[in-house]
């Protein structure tokens, strides 16, 4: 079970800072931090590209930049903005994170929520896109429709949630909500698990399911645990 390297489960986490109190050096800490442990990215928000890119040149870690974080109600046209500011202002192999319009969604307007996705891909031109369909609104066959929306839309990934608190309902990701959306896309795209996945024992878990990137904050103390227990 645990023959993974640091280097290989570091390769998995999309280091996560998205709070708004965060400041400047806070910022540069975190960055810091991310690349010296060499996690596959930083997932931050958009303002932050700039910065990031300049403590990260040369580093294996690259940047993730969440468009439409967290409601993703905002318009298509704010989207594709921050999708293409992010890329003119980030590394040349920048991803972006996009918020499924969950509102058009639950309102049952499945194509213009394909079409918001499908120009956030476009606007890319090519760079790693991921849809946020934010499970924990979603019951199970809402799940598997905004899936194959996404996976329509032309998307490399499907990431389960923001891991935004903002709702009483929200709760944490699981491994069923991959296996149900596997279920409904298969192989078509890639998996990406984001909030609720705090330990190496989690973490282990989807990545036995298929999971190709986990977004956490939890990426030192989960690298550190596999430490522990080579030591041990």
């Amino acid at each position: 079970m645990f023959d993974i390297t640091k280097e290989k489960i570091a390769s998995y986490i999309d280091q996560t800072k998205l709070n708004p109190d965060a400041t400047i050096e806070d910022m540069e800490n975190f960055v810091s931090q991310a690349r010296d442990y060499q996690f596959k990215t930083v997932a931050i928000m958009p303002s932050w590209v700039p910065l990031a890119s300049d403590l990260l040149i040369g580093s294996k870690t690259s940047i993730v930049s969440s468009v439409g974080f967290p409601l993703g109600t905002c318009t298509t046209s704010s989207k594709v903005g921050e999708t293409v500011w992010s890329i003119e202002n980030g590394l040349p192999n920048i991803e972006i994170d996009m918020v499924m319009n969950i509102s058009l969604f639950k309102s049952q307007r499945y194509v213009e929520v394909e079409n918001d996705i499908r120009e956030v891909v476009e606007a890319a031109q090519g760079h790693t896109t991921k849809v946020i369909i934010e499970v924990p609104l979603l019951d199970q066959n809402e799940i598997k429709i905004a899936s194959l929306l996404a996976a329509n839309a032309g998307v490399d990934f499907i990431k389960t949630s923001t891991g935004f608190r903002g709702y009483p309902q929200m709760r944490a990701s699981t491994a069923e909500d991959i296996q149900l959306i596997k279920s409904a896309v298969g192989d078509t795209v890639k998996y990406k698990i984001a909030g609720g996945i705090f330990s190496l024992e989690q973490a282990l878990e989807v990545i036995d399911l298929g999971v190709s990137r986990i977004g956490t904050i939890a990426g030192i103390p989960i690298v550190e645990a596999l430490e522990e227990i080579r030591i041990s």
